[in-house]
C-alpha cells in the first residue's frame, strides 16, 4: 500500500540511503551526501505540485520511497524510486511498488501516460519496468556524470492503460 511521504519517515528514507553513490543513484545530483532533512524540505518547497510516498507492506512498515511528478499533457513521472533496506531487495517489492504508483496516477492524477528514466546499467529496474509494462522509448540517452563515471539515462514509458 501507498502512504504519503511526511517529515516522520524522514529518518527512515535517510537511513536507507548509506553513500554517495545511493544517493546518486536514487535522486541525481539534486542531494549531496548525506541526504538532510533541509535539502528534502528544500527539494519539497521548491516542487509543490510533486507528490512524495511511501511503500508500505500491509503492517504499515515502509519499505520504499518515491515521487510522482507532474508532466504536460496529463502524464506523469516516476522519479526517486528507492527500495530502501538492501535485504529486501530483489524479492518484488520494487514491481509492488511501482504498480502501486501506476495504480496511484491513474486513478487520483487520471494520468494518460507514464514516464520514467533509468540509468542504462541497473538491469534489476529495468527488468521491473518492463515486468510493470514500461517500455523504452525513442528518444536519445542522455548522460550524467559523477565521481568522473559516465552514467547513461534511458527513458521508459508506459502508455497503454486498461
Amino acid at each position: 500500500m501507498l502512504k504519503p511521504f511526511t517529515d516522520t519517515d524522514f529518518g527512515l528514507l535517510k537511513s536507507w540511503i548509506t553513500d554517495e553513490e545511493i544517493l546518486f543513484q536514487f535522486a541525481g545530483t539534486e542531494f549531496s551526501f548525506p541526504i538532510t532533512k533541509y535539502q528534502l524540505k528544500q527539494y519539497i518547497n521548491k516542487n509543490p505540485d510533486r507528490r512524495f510516498y511511501m511503500g508500505c507492506f500491509d503492517d504499515g512498515s515502509a519499505f520504499a520511497f518515491g515521487e510522482i511528478i507532474p508532466q504536460q499533457n496529463d502524464t506523469y513521472r516516476l522519479g526517486r524510486l528507492l527500495v530502501g533496506d538492501p535485504q529486501t531487495r530483489g524479492q518484488g517489492l520494487g514491481y509492488r511498488f511501482v504498480c502501486e504508483l501506476v495504480g496511484e496516477c491513474k486513478k487520483v492524477f487520471k494520468a494518460k501516460g507514464i514516464d520514467l528514466y533509468v540509468w542504462k546499467e541497473n538491469t534489476a529496474a529495468i527488468k521491473c519496468y518492463q515486468k510493470a509494462g514500461f517500455m523504452f522509448t525513442a528518444e536519445e540517452p542522455f548522460s550524467i556524470f559523477f565521481n568522473r563515471k559516465e552514467f547513461i539515462i534511458n527513458k521508459m514509458t508506459l502508455s497503454a492503460f486498461d
